[in-house]
């Protein structure tokens, strides 16, 4: 379990991080609501939310937030609603790999570009360590410059890797991407 603490943004508004639980999205339809706007910022992720996914999507993530052995979610919350969320995932069990997380992050548009995606990066890897994992990794879809920006600048993730191709976009143009790794010892 982490400590709840609160972030204030650059803009100042003040978010209050803690880990996330399930009673947390079942609160006011959070879950539901958050799913909307993961469909708002679908462009530059490599899972879709459809509405007609919306069950499927809300039973899966049900099932990591209740599964401490295979993740472990924080989020940022605004007025009681979700407005960011960032999932470590792991596998123990696999002893070659035991040491590997893999992550992904999502904020809310209204909430980009305010430093809080750092902040909750920055809290992950300390709770990865806590976790006993050295390494982190995650990916990113070419083009998504603020990710880019984030990941590589700020928090020095090394580029690993280049799946050409890997998504197809809304537009109909394919784009790579792109895997990045960090050792966190």
């Amino acid at each position: 379990m982490m400590e709840k603490s609160n972030y204030k943004m650059q803009d100042g508004r003040e978010v209050m991080i803690r880990q996330l639980t399930v009673e947390d999205c079942e609160y006011n339809g959070n879950y539901e609501k958050m799913y909307q706007w993961l469909h708002q910022v679908n462009t530059f992720l490599t899972r879709e939310f459809n509405e007609s996914d919306l069950e499927q999507n809300k039973k899966q993530f049900y099932e990591f937030l209740s599964s401490p052995e295979k993740a472990f979610t924080i989020a940022g919350f605004f007025t009681a609603k979700i407005i960011a969320q960032t999932m470590l995932r792991y596998n123990f069990k696999k002893k070659k790999t035991s040491h590997v997380g893999n992550w992904g992050i999502v904020i809310h548009p209204e909430f980009q570009h305010q430093g809080l995606g750092f902040k909750l990066l920055q809290l992950m890897e300390q709770i990865a360590e806590r976790k006993g994992l050295t390494r982190l990794e995650a990916a990113y879809v070419d083009g998504n410059i603020a990710a880019e920006t984030l990941y590589l600048k700020k928090l020095h993730y090394q580029v690993e890797g280049r799946k050409k191709n890997g998504i197809l976009m809304e537009d109909g143009e394919y784009r790579d991407v792109i895997a990045i790794g960090k050792l966190i010892i």
